[in-house]
């Protein structure tokens, strides 16, 4: 019975002591020292794919554990340029969803998003088919257009992404 009881106290003092990926935990960004109700969807954390793309392929990890969202994105880099990482996205209805930590300008190794985010459609396939996204811009050589296969006026009244659904 006293092993059980050390376990019990070693779980409770384990969960008290938190976690530093909660989800509930506000972020700040480098710039600033106060926290925001968005950045706790932790938006631009750094993330990992699972996989090896390059500049002409955008990838996603929808099971990302580190991500609250459980979305990690590598976009295609429309620039040829971006030395960003993959970051945490989230689902977005428009860009004042997508507030998010940004690169420490003085930290070499920091390959966060520098120019910030913007809300649109990455994917026309896949399980995140059409669906709007926390991008960065560093990867996007101008404005992020809804694809037509995702414009619903083009299509019937619906989408390329029915079969994803």
């Amino acid at each position: 019975m006293p092993f059980i009881r050390q376990i019990v106290l070693v779980l409770a003092a384990t969960a008290a002591a938190g976690c530093p990926n909660d989800p509930l935990t506000p972020e700040t960004s480098p710039d600033s020292s106060t926290a925001t109700a968005v950045s706790s969807l932790g938006i631009g954390r750094p993330c990992d794919v699972l996989a090896d793309a390059g500049h002409n392929q955008a990838v996603y990890n929808n099971q990302a554990l580190e991500c609250p969202s459980r979305i990690c994105l590598k976009p295609l880099d429309g620039t040829g340029e971006a030395d960003t990482g993959p970051y945490c996205s989230s689902e977005c209805s428009t860009d004042s969803d997508c507030v998010g930590a940004t690169r420490d300008l003085s930290d070499p190794n920091d390959k966060r998003c520098t120019t910030g985010y913007t809300c649109g459609v990455e994917f026309v396939i896949g399980s995140l088919c059409c669906k709007k996204l926390c991008v960065c811009k560093d990867f996007l050589a101008g404005p992020l257009q809804t694809p037509m296969a995702c414009n619903p006026s083009q299509n019937n009244g619906g989408t390329a992404c029915a079969e994803w659904q």
